[in-house]
C-alpha cells in the first residue's frame, strides 16, 4: 500500500509539472480555481495598458490569459506552455480572442523561448518557477524579451503557514532573494521581491523586474 501511495504521489507531481490527458485537465482546472487570488494579484502588479504586448509563461487552464485580455484590449497577448492539454483548455476558455487574432497560444519550453528581443511590454508567470532548470539564465532571457519600460512579474509560493499561525519559509525563499540581488546588479534594471496574498495555507511572493 505504501508503494502504491508513493507511485500515485509521484504521478500527481508529474501531472502538476506537465498536465496531460483527462487527469491533467482536471488538475489544471483545480489549479485555476485554487490559484485565483495570486493570479489576479500578479496581473494587477503588471499595471497593464490597453496596447500592451503581453506574454504569459506556463498559462495552465488560461485564467491569467482571460484577465490580461480584459485589460490589454488593443494589444496582443501570447501564451506559451509545455502541455498540449493546457493549450486546449486555455484555447477553449479564450476562443473568441484567439479567433480575433488578439491571442496566440504556443507550445514550448521555458528554457528556449522562441521570441525576439524587446518583443513584449509585460511578461508574467504564476507557479511555474519551481520547474525552471536555470532561473538566473531564464530571467536574463526574459529581460531581453522586454521592451524598455517593460516589466516581469514571476509569482510563486515560498512558505506555508502552520495551524498555529507560524510561517515556515522554504529554501526557495532564499534562492528568490538571491536572484533578486543578482538582477539588481545590472544597469538599467530594477528588481524587488513583492509579498502577495496567501492562497490556502501557502504564502506567495513575486519577483518583479523592470527594464528602464
Amino acid at each position: 500500500m505504501t508503494a502504491l501511495r508513493a507511485r500515485w504521489s509521484a504521478y500527481l507531481d508529474q501531472q502538476h509539472r506537465y498536465p496531460s490527458g483527462p487527469i491533467g485537465w482536471l488538475i489544471g482546472e483545480r489549479m485555476r480555481r485554487q490559484h485565483a487570488p495570486e493570479t489576479e494579484w500578479s496581473v494587477d502588479l503588471l499595471h497593464l495598458q490597453p496596447a500592451d504586448r503581453v506574454l504569459e509563461i506556463g498559462f495552465g487552464a488560461g485564467r491569467g490569459l482571460t484577465l490580461t485580455l480584459q485589460q490589454a484590449i488593443q494589444g496582443r497577448v501570447t501564451g506559451i506552455d509545455l502541455s498540449a492539454t493546457m493549450i486546449q483548455a486555455a484555447s477553449r476558455r479564450n476562443r473568441a480572442a484567439q479567433a480575433q487574432g488578439q491571442l496566440a497560444l504556443l507550445r514550448g519550453n521555458i528554457a528556449h523561448l522562441p521570441f525576439g528581443n524587446q518583443r513584449f511590454d509585460k511578461v508574467f508567470s504564476v507557479h511555474s518557477f519551481y520547474f525552471w532548470p536555470d532561473p538566473g539564465a531564464i530571467c536574463q532571457q526574459i529581460i531581453k524579451l522586454l521592451a524598455h519600460g517593460g516589466k516581469l512579474v514571476n509569482t510563486f509560493a515560498t512558505a506555508h503557514t502552520l495551524a498555529n499561525g507560524e510561517r515556515v519559509y522554504w529554501p526557495l525563499h532564499q534562492r528568490a532573494e538571491a536572484l533578486v540581488r543578482e538582477v539588481q546588479q545590472q544597469a538599467n534594471i530594477a528588481a524587488h521581491l513583492a509579498y502577495g496574498p496567501d492562497s490556502r495555507q501557502y504564502n506567495n511572493v513575486a519577483i518583479v523586474i523592470e527594464k528602464r
